[in-house]
C-alpha cells in the first residue's frame, strides 16, 4: 500500500489500511480511542532546513492544541533519509484524556515525509512495537507509479 511517496511493507498485526492516510488500529473492546498512524508528506522552501520546519509545525500545532507539551525534535535515523528527526507532542482533550504524537520528519532533499503515532498516552506502551514495526518497513518512492520494492537514491527534486 502507498500513501503519496510512501510504502507500507509491514502491516502490523491487528492494524488495517486507511488509503489516503496510513494505518489504524483494530477497534478493541475496551472502549478506548484506537491509535493510529498518518502519513504525509510536504517541501522543504528554499530557505528552509528541517529544523525550522519543524519549529514551524510546532507553532502550528500549539494554536490548535490545548496545552500541549513539546519534546524534541532529536535527531534520529531513517535508512532512506538524508536528515530524520523524532518530536513528541503531549496534549489532553477533556473527551479522551491524555494524547500522544510521535512524530517522525525524514528529509530527502527538499521533499520531507512525516510519520505521525497518534495514540492515547496510556496506550503506548502496547502501540510503540506496532510502530516501530512499521517505520522499520516504510519505504520511500521517489517517482510516481515507481515499482515494488523501489527506494530513494536519488533527490526527488
Amino acid at each position: 500500500m502507498t500513501v503519496g511517496r510512501w510504502r507500507i511493507t509491514v502491516l502490523p498485526k491487528g492494524w488495517s489500511p486507511v488509503a489516503d492516510f496510513g494505518i489504524r488500529q483494530d477497534q478493541s473492546g475496551s472502549g478506548s480511542r484506537p491509535a493510529n498512524v498518518s502519513l504525509r508528506e510536504d517541501l522543504l522552501k528554499d530557505e528552509d532546513t528541517l529544523s525550522a520546519y519543524i519549529q514551524t509545525q510546532a507553532k502550528l500545532l500549539g494554536q490548535y492544541l490545548s496545552s500541549p507539551k513539546m519534546a524534541g525534535p532529536q535527531p534520529t535515523s531513517f535508512p532512506q533519509g538524508e536528515e530524520a528527526a523524532l518530536f513528541l507532542v503531549r496534549h489532553a482533550p477533556d473527551e479522551t484524556g491524555p494524547m500522544l504524537h510521535a512524530q517522525t520528519y525524514v528529509r530527502l532533499g527538499r521533499w520531507v515525509g512525516i510519520v505521525t503515532l497518534t495514540t492515547p498516552e496510556s496506550a503506548l506502551k502496547t502501540v510503540r512495537p506496532d510502530y516501530d514495526l512499521l517505520l522499520k518497513g516504510l519505504q520511500v518512492v521517489l517517482e510516481e507509479g515507481g515499482g515494488a520494492g523501489q527506494n530513494a537514491t536519488k533527490d526527488p527534486i
